[in-house]
């Protein structure tokens, strides 16, 4: 009889060894031929012969296969009868793991709202182009994104669109392989050098707008805000510095790295006219934060500012002497709180004295004087003339305190001659009365 064994257990690109026995030596040589075309020859007088037959070349894939070989002929050893057996010889061919990598690249350079494109590429171990069989490659990235290289393709590209930031300079995205499965691949290992791309700046505006306190009272505080946003409407942070605002006052609001917006506080004042006030404030200009490019929104940011009651005192003053005949001037003063001139405000102020007359402090002055002429007399010593203020309104003055203290004025004698004339009756009779009469008067 003839029977064929082979090799038990061999690696991929290895060789399977065939051996064929005869039950008894062969007396001439016998040629035995295989199923796989191969060939073994036993030389006369031996009972066994081998061959060595090549099994496909090493890959990447998941491959481990089973090869079954028969005996389908044999002739010569001079045997009466030659049968071989049918019974087949079995080799498991298992798989030595080879790695493919996979690696990753990107679009070097795009503007800022472009688009960067990655690709996932599949090597061997001498650098040429691996396909994935029976399925895809699944690559997935740091940032959780996946590229998939389909079954006959060496390799797969993902774009991911960019963003375009408010910021200046060039900015640069690096994405890098996490891992990689599939393919029916033996062992994939990723090349996890970082693909970079360089995204080069396009000019995006950022708007400053001011909003302000809407009402104070007098004597309070308007705290001016200044926020930056993007063209969507979301704010926007100053970066590697502040943003400096400057007002229409001169006054300046910093946003600090960071921050989207900033706060001046700005104390108001107090007056003494009558009504609500509007203070206004706008934006000249800002730069910083190293924003590419900041429009300040010019529309001004109104407060209202209430009225606090505030009172003027007005005060009389007078000529402190003169001589008869002469004149005295009253002069009435409009003060603040702090002593300062307090000037009448779109009208006049008028101020009654006790005498009955007044005194006009016209719109934009702060004082107004009344002349009154002094008389006469023809009697010894001065004398002392008095005033003071009854009341006083107008000038849109929110309050006013007459000060009622008098004023006074010496009034200085100049002397007058009063002549004394005697006149008596021009005539009577003898035995009557003559009646003499002195009389005085002026000049």
């Amino acid at each position: 009889g003839l029977t064929l064994t082979a090799s038990n257990t061999i690696t991929e690109g290895g060789s399977i060894v065939y051996t064929a026995t005869l039950t008894n030596p062969a007396q001439t040589p016998v040629t035995v031929t295989l199923s796989n075309g191969a060939v073994i020859n036993i030389a006369a007088g031996a009972t066994t012969g081998t061959v060595a037959v090549d099994t496909p070349a090493n890959d990447v894939y998941n491959n481990g296969s089973t090869v079954s070989t028969t005996i389908t002929g044999a002739t010569g050893g001079n045997f009466e009868s030659l049968v071989p057996s049918t019974a087949p010889a079995v080799t498991t061919i298992t798989d030595s793991v080879d790695a493919t990598t996979v690696t990753l690249t990107a679009t070097p350079t795009v503007n800022e709202n472009g688009i960067i494109t990655y690709t996932a590429t599949l090597t061997g171990a001498d650098g040429k182009p691996v396909t994935a069989q029976n399925g895809p490659v699944t690559v997935t990235l740091d940032s959780g994104k996946t590229i998939t290289i389909a079954a006959g393709a060496s390799s797969g590209v993902l774009d991911v669109a960019v963003g375009n930031d408010v910021y200046q300079g060039p900015t640069t995205v690096t994405e890098s392989i996490k891992d990689a499965s599939g393919g029916n691949l033996e062992a994939i290992a990723p090349n996890t050098a970082p693909a970079s791309t360089i995204v080069s700046d396009v000019d995006d505006t950022t708007t400053v707008t001011l909003t302000a306190t809407p009402t104070v009272n007098e004597n309070g505080t308007i705290t001016y805000t200044a926020t930056l946003t993007g063209a969507d409407g979301k704010p926007v942070t100053a970066q590697n510095g502040p943003v400096t605002v400057t007002l229409d006052s001169g006054k300046t609001i910093t946003i600090a790295a960071g921050a989207s917006s900033g706060v001046l506080d700005v104390a108001v004042g107090n007056d003494v006219y009558q009504g609500p006030t509007t203070v206004t404030e706008s934006i000249t200009s800002a730069s910083g934060g190293n924003l590419e490019a900041i429009a300040p929104n010019t529309a001004p940011a109104s407060t209202i500012v209430s009225d606090v009651d505030d009172t003027t005192t007005v005060t009389l003053t007078a000529t402190p002497t003169v001589n008869e005949n002469g004149t005295i001037t009253y002069t009435a003063t409009l003060t603040g709180a702090d002593g300062k001139p307090v000037t009448a405000q779109n009208g006049p102020v008028t101020v009654t004295l006790e005498s009955g007359k007044t005194i006009t402090i016209a719109a934009g002055a702060s004082s107004g004087a009344l002349d009154v002429a002094v008389g006469n007399d023809v009697y010894q010593g001065p004398t002392t003339v008095t005033e003071s203020i009854k009341d006083a309104s107008g000038g849109n003055l929110e309050a006013i305190a007459p000060n009622t203290a008098p004023v006074s004025t010496i009034v200085s004698d100049v002397d007058d001659t009063t002549t004394v004339t005697l006149t008596a009756t021009p005539t009577v009779n003898e035995n009557g009365t003559i009646t003499y009469t002195a009389t005085l008067t002026g000049a």
